[in-house]
């Protein structure tokens, strides 16, 4: 009988498989491209960290979970990823202690809503900048919540992708989110967790009508949304150019999402703010204050306000300048975002 590959050698022989069906694949699609590179990432990453563990490397191990976390969406988006990092940390709690939740649950949840690509990793990192509140990088919580899963389960995973990223410096799609000398990854009390996916959490809100009312009911805590708005214009340009899809059908995505906001927001109006990403650049620390107290948070925290203001950019990319805009669909555009009254200042704003 043949012996079997020891695992680092299996984990080595599949990443060469996967790499082998990746490369005639790229001249395919946005989306397909990025499936197949997560698949082939999760390989490498997976191997690398068994190779850690395997010699006793574990805080590598940790590293390679982060990384795993920070750059592949499925895993990030799975709860089994997060009880598998809670079964190493709790394995060798003797040294790898520092890195575990302590098992206190929150009193408030918020979701982000709306659009991708519109400042929600900037404004989700803020929040988690201050010492009460943690907040995820797209676990898309609302999903796993959907489906049964407990809060404790949630929080935990929550506080365990903060965590993660925050050991990576809290690098995202090619922006530096760290707030230096705050509380990002961690926290002093926990009055608020949450999770800032945004487009996705939208989409479910659209497809399941009535089962944030449920899971409400279930969970006994109030729930909060942030709808941050990037100008439509910027926000759908990027949707078309990161994704490959026209623009035509990136401003239909769009307009889907803005009408299921407009429902949630006319439906729950104590229960949805709205964050202007050119208000929150021009006046970071007083939109900032506002959102965090509107949260139950208190803003006057010891350089919370003055580092936060210095992550925000001078004012929003223009990616609407990079496009060639049809002028029948602007103009069909323009109509639509004045139906919306979180939209309608835009309407007549020139492209």
């Amino acid at each position: 009988m043949t012996p079997a590959a020891p695992a680092g050698d299996r984990a080595t022989l599949q990443l060469r498989r996967l790499a082998a069906v990746a490369d005639p694949l790229r001249s395919l699609k946005q989306p397909l491209r990025n499936g197949v590179g997560d698949l082939v990432a999760f390989a490498r990453i997976t191997a690398a960290r068994r190779r850690r563990q395997a010699a006793g490397d574990l805080e590598g191990a940790v590293l390679d979970y982060a990384k795993l976390v920070t750059s592949v969406q499925f895993s990030r988006e799975s709860l089994e990823t997060y009880r598998r990092i809670d079964a190493l940390l709790e394995a060798h709690a003797e040294t790898l202690g520092h890195h575990l939740p302590d098992e206190r649950l929150p009193e408030t949840l918020v979701l982000f809503v709306g659009q991708s690509r519109s400042g929600h990793s900037l404004v989700g990192s803020l929040i988690d900048a201050h010492p009460d509140a943690v907040i995820a990088h797209e676990i898309h919580a609302l999903k796993h919540l959907l489906r049964g899963a407990a809060l404790a389960e949630v929080s935990r995973a929550i506080r365990l992708n903060a965590h993660l990223f925050d050991l990576l410096g809290r690098a995202y799609t090619g922006y530096d989110y760290q707030v230096p000398g705050q509380w990002q990854g961690r926290c002093r009390d926990l009055l608020v967790i949450g999770d800032k996916k945004g487009n996705g959490t939208t989409r479910l809100l659209r497809r399941h009508p009535q089962g944030l009312a449920r899971v409400e009911a279930r969970l006994g805590l109030p729930i909060r949304f942030i709808n941050v708005i990037r100008h439509p214009l910027d926000n759908i340009a990027t949707k078309a150019m990161r994704t490959g899809v026209s623009l035509a059908e990136a401003a239909r995505r769009f307009l889907a999402n803005a009408e299921t906001l407009a429902t949630l927001t006319r439906d729950r109006p104590d229960q949805v703010r709205t964050v202007y990403l050119d208000a929150l650049t021009a006046e970071p620390k007083a939109v900032l204050a506002d959102l965090v107290g509107w949260l139950g948070l208190s803003p006057d925290v010891p350089g919370y306000l003055d580092a936060s203001a210095g992550l925000v950019f001078a004012r929003p990319k223009r990616t609407r300048d990079q496009v060639d805009w049809p002028p029948r669909l602007i103009d069909s555009i323009r109509r639509d975002l004045a139906r919306y009254p979180a939209l309608a200042r835009f309407a007549d704003e020139a492209a």
